[in-house]
């Protein structure tokens, strides 16, 4: 009797001990369920982001000249791909000025899109479309002349990376225009420059511009009085005029020089002479394909026979190291600069990233 007692206590015990709770079971279901919807969340708000539209006043807010070279160095490494598409420049004549477009594909980036713009009598005019190719959409249209300053500097900014010496201290400038102080503050990013010599013929432009270089860029700057001057002791030489006959000669330059020749970007422009581009060592450019019909120092020599398009470097070659850099340090190198489509775009990519990220522009219907 006693045992069957006890046999019957422990069934009523277990008959009323109360049943595990099945909550953390429910709760991670609840919690997967949250991070997906989070994931989607995010994907839809990603797809559902609308074109933007960006000023100059935008653009300066968003990126630097070193942004510039960052993004330079970013879209060369990239320049074996089939995707890597640039197209070479167009001009017409519109009214009293000129149109000008230009276009590229950035297949890694997933983007492509078109720089243009008017040049006349009232001023330039620079827009760049920046489209997503994986869905075709719009993404950004930027006002481009802060761009253009920024990305211009940039190439040359990147060159001197690749083909000066490293330890080049004085810069000397030809010019003083729109885009020379991007080239000086590119060139001042990537080497330890200590003093800027300018030559420009205006002598009042070049006082304010050696200014403008000691207040922003916080490095010695000396306005002097002849191209020859500006060159003679540089380690790094920079020219940026719209020039139609040569305003460097090569009997100014010293062993071990690199020259980036950036202001003239059409077959009746050209800003260094002749033996400039046979003395060099190293002779480069964007590229080939835009310089065979813009790059007046180099098509004029092959016209002549002194000179073959394979003598040519392109800057995506250094980068990726398919063709050497300088080899001996007294070597003179070349970077003729053109400004391709290609660099506008991957710039302006970077810029509508900051933009959503910091909330800058308007939407565009």
């Amino acid at each position: 009797m006693k045992a069957a007692k006890r046999n019957a206590k422990r069934s009523t015990e277990r008959s009323t001990k109360p049943k595990p709770k099945t909550k953390p079971k429910m709760q991670l279901t609840a919690g997967r369920k949250a991070v997906a919807e989070a994931k989607a969340k995010a994907a839809t708000t990603g797809k559902s982001q609308g074109a933007i539209y960006l000023t100059e006043e935008d653009v300066r807010k968003l990126v630097t000249v070193k942004d510039a070279i960052a993004t330079l160095e970013s879209l060369f490494a990239t320049w074996q791909e089939p995707s890597t598409i640039n197209l070479p420049r167009q001009r017409a004549r519109a009214g009293q000025g000129s149109f000008n477009l230009m276009g590229a594909a950035w297949g890694p980036r997933q983007l492509f899109g078109l720089k243009a713009y008017f040049g006349g009598g009232n001023g330039a005019r620079y827009h760049v479309l920046l489209y997503s190719s994986s869905d075709g959409k719009l993404k950004a249209m930027i006002e481009a002349d802060s761009l253009g300053q920024m990305r211009t500097g940039a190439a040359s900014g990147l060159a001197t990376k690749l083909l000066a010496n490293p330890d080049g201290r004085v810069l000397g400038v030809i010019g003083a225009g729109r885009q020379a102080f991007t080239q000086v503050a590119a060139v001042c990013a990537v080497r330890p420059i200590e003093t800027v010599r300018i030559f420009t013929r205006a002598a009042e432009h070049r006082e304010t511009f050696a200014r403008d270089i000691e207040r922003s860029l916080r490095v010695a700057a000396e306005p002097v009085a002849s191209g020859e001057m500006a060159v003679g002791e540089a380690d790094i030489v920079i020219t940026i005029t719209k020039s139609a006959e040569p305003v460097l000669r090569a009997d100014w330059l010293k062993p071990g020089v690199h020259v980036n020749a950036a202001g003239a970007n059409a077959a009746n422009r050209r800003e260094i002479d002749a033996e400039t581009v046979l003395r060099s060592a190293l002779r480069a450019t964007d590229q080939v394909l835009q310089a065979k019909e813009e790059a007046a120092e180099y098509r004029d020599l092959v016209a002549a026979g002194r000179l073959i398009w394979a003598d040519i470097v392109e800057l995506g070659e250094l980068v990726t190291g398919k063709k050497p850099g300088r080899q001996r340090p007294a070597d003179i190198t070349l970077f003729k600069s053109l400004g391709i489509a290609l660099e506008d775009i991957a710039f302006a990519d970077l810029i509508a990233q900051r933009a959503v990220q910091k909330g800058l522009g308007r939407s565009m219907p």
